[in-house]
């Protein structure tokens, strides 16, 4: 039933083009499974894995000219060491023991980039972690040394010991102090067997830890670190009438409070503070992505009312893998069958040279840039050419305005000429005038 369901679920995600056979591997799987056996299907992967992985090899050192470099490179090639470390595991896996095949699980970290990044959080400030830790060993050699010196009877643990390893000596003793302790009356020898099996059961379920000053060192380091409270969580509790009562209190809360809260909880935040910066970069790595494109490096904001939106700029103009494939081109084609630009793409690879990349410029706004300055160019010719009909229509304006008022101007300085005349006239005495004068004289 589930080889026909994942069957029928790979020949839905085969219409979809995607997922499809993932599911048909997994019905595979399950079907040589119930029909080979756990055991057989087995051998039958790890067969699979291991000739792919060899292939995958083959093909990962021909590429990158590993055996070219040298071998101190290949030493120092840690993606080569990787996947030479998983072909050994492997054969490991098919001829040893099938338990090697659990190791390749760490693979997922690799493929993963969010737990590979949680492997990072703590290498990547490993120097910090590891002085930080450091710290941390020197207060316990410390507070050991003080615990050895004053505080050594308080060092008593419960242990549950084994009972084959408990019971021989316990029944020696007991059988020795039983021939030696006990007398001809038979009550108080069993009394006193009886005290003595008690107080022994008693010393059995604890064990002074802080003989030695290694004893004490192990014990502080082992369970100091390990509970929440410190050291004084598994040290003996002392009654407030002992004279040592407040250095045990203090002994107590200095442990808890520098080694627990500070120094562990600053190799916490090391780890924390490293995990949240490689987060944002990831997501500052996939914001760039979405909204910058990889070849160009122009934004998407910059494809606004274009006549070519950003998504069909980075899957047609710029799609990274059509460049990635030229890239291959370029590098397997005959050096003799190159053309122009394949010699120029050939020549800048080799000493690793971007500049043939279209740095901050695509075809589409190009053309669109174009279009745009020659609309703005007719549109300033035709407003220039509306300007210039308003500017001779008001130059004729102004130029008949100009000889109207200049008519009138002359129109107005004949009428006044006229009138200082007329005035003039009509002003002079009767002698003035010719005929008077005459008259007058005769």
């Amino acid at each position: 039933m589930l080889f026909w369901i994942l069957t029928g679920l790979s020949v839905l995600g085969l219409f979809s083009q995607r997922y499809g056979l993932q599911p048909l591997t997994l019905a595979l799987i399950l079907r040589s499974i119930y029909h080979l056996g756990i055991g057989n299907t087995l051998i039958l992967l790890g067969s699979l894995n291991l000739i792919n992985k060899i292939v995958f090899v083959v093909s990962f050192v021909g590429n990158n000219g590993t055996f070219i470099m040298g071998y101190k490179a290949m030493v120092m090639d840690v993606e080569f060491n990787y996947h030479l470390a998983y072909v050994l595991t492997s054969t490991l896996g098919l001829f040893v023991h099938e338990l090697f095949y659990s190791i390749l699980l760490f693979d997922l970290i690799y493929r993963e980039e969010t737990l590979f990044n949680v492997i990072k959080s703590v290498t990547r400030n490993g120097r910090s972690i590891l002085l930080t830790a450091l710290l941390a060993l020197i207060l316990v050699y410390l507070f050991s040394i003080v615990g050895f010196l004053c505080l050594k009877e308080d060092f008593i643990m419960e242990v549950d010991p084994l009972a084959q390893i408990a019971a021989a000596p316990q029944q020696d003793e007991a059988s020795q102090d039983f021939m030696n302790s006990c007398s001809t009356d038979g009550v108080s020898c069993t009394a006193e067997t009886q005290e003595v099996a008690a107080a022994e059961e008693e010393e059995a379920d604890s064990e002074r830890a802080c003989d030695t000053l290694l004893m004490c060192i192990v014990t502080v380091l082992n369970h100091g670190l390990r509970n929440g409270g410190g050291v004084g969580d598994v040290l003996r509790k002392p009654s407030k009438n002992e004279p040592l009562f407040a250095a045990r209190v203090v002994y107590d809360l200095l442990f808890y409070f520098i080694v627990i809260i500070i120094v562990l909880n600053l190799i916490f935040g090391v780890i924390i503070d490293t995990f949240a910066d490689l987060r944002s970069e990831k997501q500052k790595k996939e914001e760039v992505l979405k909204t910058t494109c990889f070849i160009c490096g122009l934004e998407r904001d910059k494809f606004d009312n274009k006549t070519v939106s950003f998504e069909e700029h980075i899957k047609l103009e710029h799609n990274i893998w059509n460049y990635l494939y030229f890239i291959v081109l370029v590098r397997e084609k005959n050096k003799t069958d190159y053309t122009g630009p394949e010699s120029y793409v050939a020549h800048m690879i080799k000493n690793n040279n971007l500049d043939w990349f279209p740095r901050m410029q695509a075809m589409s706004l190009v053309i669109t840039d174009g279009d745009g300055e020659q609309n703005e160019m007719r549109m300033l010719q035709d407003k220039l050419s509306s300007t210039m009909k308003v500017v001779t229509t008001l130059t004729t304006q102004l130029t008949e305005l100009k000889e109207q008022m200049t008519e009138q101007r002359k129109r107005r300085q004949r009428m006044g000429f006229v009138d200082v005349q007329a005035g003039g006239s009509a002003a002079l005495p009767p002698s003035a005038a010719g005929g008077n004068h005459q008259m007058y004289k005769s």
